[in-house]
């Protein structure tokens, strides 16, 4: 690259600037509720960027540039799905989580249903969590090493997950959402500016670029027919649903007004922007570089802008996708091992705030060590997270739909809830084994399986159900 002094100066310069302002935030850490859920004061300005900025995260950002480049249109279309559920968890899930002054999934199961299923979700939950903050950081090491070769892969690791670790263990969940603010408008205004960039260049090409693409680039079904495009948009849209990343901002509004906004704000905006954004950026990475291995497209169109101060800005926005997803799911997998697996198993009930406050810290701590391991040790965890992936949407989404819409707490229903849970796992793991296909993905055939199981206990159980 040319002039790197002039890219590591700005990248130094920028996690200075983020680990300051996290660490800044610890002062007004008090006990576990400031630490886990920045003590239930966040308004939505605030939660609607921390929100962009965990869903836009490596695997949102590159990983789509990426399909995009390789499928064309049909996956812009698709990803819409991560936004639409924002929307959806704005109006009916979110404000149960904050109004029962919730801090986890598994926190969910056990409030609204009991023991036995509060443990499945809890299980499910810190696997998802580990695999996800193990995956995030893989990534940042890839997104270094590939726009700077002189930085070794186990170096980048390291040091992507030293600077996560921290800031959130020093301001825990107030620091993360403050640096996702910083981390939310350095990568949107990065991408705005590299497509502000490439456009007079692809507007003095548009006729070559018309014509040397494949035709199905633009079509709405990517030559993969309708029954691909559903299930792969219903996968996007199913698959993170309530994730415990996104759970545990449910829980941090100041009041139920402030969180509903926020939240379909984040889904509003990025509905409205992103998507525009991939695509440009992936058109014009196909046409320049026609014969690249699909995951170097938004590295390669960096590169071609032969701009220091430029490329600087845009691996610090890359840097900020992963680690904004990274500090969010550290902070999740957490608030997890504090109160679902401490709290609720280690210890008497009821541990004392500041007691909890240093359990959380060293949780963290050990947490994203584990996370740093993963991703050196098993730098292709990709196949643990799609597993994981595919057995959240099936296991929770139905019961944490039926848990929020219905008011009534019975034996009955929290056997059916358990029964849904269990069979749906069990199904989508056979499902995966032997009939796995790209034309319906495994968390969708899940959340199926999860339906009909539910209808046929209710049937049989007779669990009451009243709408609230």
């Amino acid at each position: 690259m040319e002039n790197p002094i002039i890219q590591y100066s700005i990248i130094i310069l920028y996690f200075s600037f983020i680990i300051i302002k996290g660490i800044s935030k610890s002062r007004n850490i008090k006990d576990d509720e400031d630490f886990l859920v920045a003590g239930r004061n966040i308004g939505w300005f605030l939660l609607m960027a921390t929100m962009g900025a965990t869903v836009i995260g490596g695997g949102a950002s590159i990983g789509s540039i990426a399909k995009t480049y390789e499928w064309g249109i049909i996956m812009v279309l698709v990803t819409t799905g991560w936004y639409f559920q924002f929307m959806f968890s704005a109006k009916y899930i979110a404000p149960y989580f904050r109004e029962k002054e919730l801090y986890t999934v598994a926190g969910f199961f056990g409030k609204r249903f009991d023991d036995k299923n509060r443990f499945v979700a809890f299980v499910l939950s810190l696997i998802f969590s580990v695999g996800v903050l193990g995956a995030q950081l893989v990534a940042f090491g890839k997104i270094i090493n590939s726009m700077m070769p002189e930085i070794q892969y186990t170096y980048a690791v390291i040091i992507g997950g030293i600077i996560v670790i921290t800031y959130s263990t020093a301001g825990g969940l107030l620091a993360v959402i403050y640096t996702d603010v910083y981390q939310f408008i350095i990568l949107i205004g990065g991408f705005i500016f590299t497509v502000i960039m490439i456009l007079p260049d692809m507007a003095a090409h548009s006729s070559e670029i018309l014509n040397e693409l494949p035709e199905t680039f633009f079509q709405i079904d990517g030559g993969k027919g309708w029954l691909f495009l559903v299930s792969t948009f219903l996968a996007f849209l199913l698959g993170e649903t309530f994730a415990p990343g996104y759970a545990t901002r449910f829980c941090v509004g100041r009041n139920i007004k402030e969180l509903k906004k926020g939240i379909f704000r984040a889904g509003l905006f990025l509905l409205l922007v992103f998507p525009l954004i991939i695509f440009i950026i992936s058109t014009y990475a196909r046409y320049s570089f026609p014969d690249i291995d699909p995951s170097h497209a938004l590295p390669q169109t960096i590169l071609k802008l032969h701009n220091p101060y430029v490329s600087g800005i845009i691996i610090a926005a890359l840097m900020s996708a992963v680690m904004s997803s990274a500090d969010s799911i550290l902070n999740s997998t957490t608030a997890i091992f504090t109160k679902d697996l401490y709290e609720e198993y280690l210890s008497k009930r009821g541990t004392d705030p500041k007691k909890g406050l240093r359990i959380a810290r060293m949780s963290s701590i050990i947490l994203g060590i584990i996370g740093i391991s993963l991703a050196l040790i098993l730098p292709d965890i990709i196949d643990l997270l799609l597993l994981t992936y595919s057995l959240w949407a099936p296991s929770v989404i139905l019961p944490i739909i039926v848990g929020a819409m219905y008011k009534k707490k019975s034996p009955e229903l929290n056997t059916t809830i358990f029964i849904t849970m269990v069979g749906a796992i069990v199904l989508t793991i056979f499902y995966m084994s032997f009939f796995n296909t790209e034309f319906l993905q495994p968390s969708v055939f899940g959340v199926f399986c999860s339906l009909i199981i539910f209808s046929f206990s209710t049937m049989i159980i007779k669990p009451k159900l009243t709408v609230k």
